[in-house]
């Protein structure tokens, strides 16, 4: 029984690291935004921030699910997200065109399932260290 209440709580603390990155990033990004256009910090805290916060959240959500706990899949997941809502930052402060980036947004949508995909794909280069295509390095 002990293992198994070891097994919960270590995912439970993944689900709640999970989220917290998640809420972290879209909080980085609106408040970025908020200051870059001169708006107060409480105008973008509207009905869209959760669904933003569990679309940040959710690669590592799956990964906390299933029990993955190797900082690699961890590292690779925040490196990407940050990269996606970084460039989203970007776009959102100097795009001159007309209205909403319709394509940046699909992208915002489904990156979720790319990234969890790159996440789980570095466990593959996990289990050998010393060569990422499992053919030893000395050969």
């Amino acid at each position: 029984m002990g293992t198994r209440l070891q097994s919960y709580l270590k995912r439970a603390v993944g689900v709640a690291a999970s989220l917290a990155i998640g809420l972290t990033v879209v909080a980085i990004n609106n408040t970025v935004w908020a200051v870059s256009q001169d708006f107060p910090l409480t105008e973008l805290w509207g009905e869209a921030t959760l669904f933003q916060v569990m679309t940040a959240s959710s690669p590592f959500l799956v990964l906390s699910i299933f029990g993955i706990s190797a900082c690699r899949s961890w590292i690779v997941g925040l490196s990407l997200t940050v990269a996606l809502w970084g460039y989203y930052l970007w776009d959102t402060t100097h795009y001159k065109g007309g209205g909403a980036n319709i394509g940046l947004g699909i992208l915002l949508l489904f990156s979720p399932v790319p990234i969890t995909i790159a996440s789980l794909a570095a466990l593959a280069t996990y289990g050998n260290r010393r060569a990422a295509d499992g053919v030893d390095a000395d050969r």
